[in-house]
């Protein structure tokens, strides 16, 4: 394994190690390094004092991570920051991918016994997308929609990434234009770095762009506007747990149901995410939101009577 990446596991393991320990002292954090057997060489032995304190700095540096000492209580070292591992970023992502990585490493067979989701995002063009955003560099792109079989050459000014549903997306501007364009990373067929430059319209802001929605689909046709939604059962359990959209509140509870308010755009992607709830979900409003959920709860039905 090459010097740089046993580094960058070693550092991932002190961050896991320290962060299921809670608060331990560089003895502590030893014992464990000595019971290592995936990234630790056999041959080798505890962790110097200098060594540690030279990785607590990387940490910092790489993942934003800051393990500090506690000398009122007997030099402990702890995660002053911990939430920073869970906050949604790339730094986490690759922190995370890591860990696990790590635990596969010291047990080979219990790769047969964990099962990742296939992801259909593809990451090839991630790395070029983020050089020309830190650039302001415009990208040339061949792009092949789902519902077309032509394939449509741009030139793209890149603003944003975003995944959704196991998918990446760039968010921008085709040169000219005003309006931003959602383009998924898994149907470009050829990506170039340009070598003209743009000025970002200072006006643009991708986060807020997307906060009235779920996923990456806007339609201007739908306005934003309150949604209220009765989920039955234990259903509530889940998307209590996972939020159905940010502006999501609990209004009412009783033991059969909960209602929730949204305030969104109530488009396809909102939608659907009612529809995959079944049963245990109905619209109580809008109106008209009711009746488009309905029309296509009848449409099932049909689809599935062979009507």
């Amino acid at each position: 394994m090459a010097t740089s990446v046993r580094l960058i596991r070693r550092y991932v393991w002190l961050i896991d190690t320290i962060r299921r320990g809670g608060k331990m002292t560089i003895e502590e954090i030893n014992r464990k390094w000595m019971e290592e057997r995936g990234i630790r060489l056999g041959d080798e032995g505890e962790i110097p004092e200098r060594t540690f304190h030279r990785h607590r700095q990387a940490v910092a540096d790489i993942f934003g991570v800051d393990i500090v000492c506690s000398r009122s209580e007997g030099n402990v070292y702890y995660i002053d920051n911990v939430e920073e591992l869970s906050v949604p970023s790339f730094s986490s992502w690759l922190f995370n991918g890591l860990a696990i990585e790590n635990r596969l490493m010291a047990n080979k067979d219990m790769a047969d016994r964990i099962f990742f989701e296939r992801g259909l995002g593809d990451t090839g063009y991630l790395s070029a997308i983020i050089e020309a955003m830190d650039k302001d560099r415009v990208v040339s792109i061949d792009y092949l929609r789902f519902n077309s079989s032509a394939e449509k050459h741009w030139v793209v000014e890149p603003y944003g990434l975003k995944q959704s549903d196991r998918r990446w997306y760039l968010i921008g501007r085709r040169q000219g234009s005003k309006y931003l364009m959602v383009l998924s990373l898994d149907r470009i067929s050829s990506l170039r770095i340009g070598n003209d430059t743009f000025k970002r319209d200072s006006s643009v802001n991708v986060e807020a762009y997307f906060s009235d929605i779920i996923g990456v689909n806007m339609d201007e046709d739908f306005g934003v506007q309150p949604v209220r939604l009765r989920v039955y059962g234990t259903q509530r359990a889940y998307i209590e747990a996972l939020p159905v959209h940010n502006s999501q509140r609990c209004v009412e509870s009783t033991a059969e149901y909960s209602d929730y308010e949204f305030t969104l755009r109530p488009e396809y992607e909102f939608q659907h995410a009612v529809l995959r709830l079944g049963g245990d979900a109905e619209v109580l409003s809008p109106q008209w939101l009711r009746e488009d959920i309905e029309w296509h709860a009848r449409e099932i039905l049909k689809r599935y009577r062979g009507e």
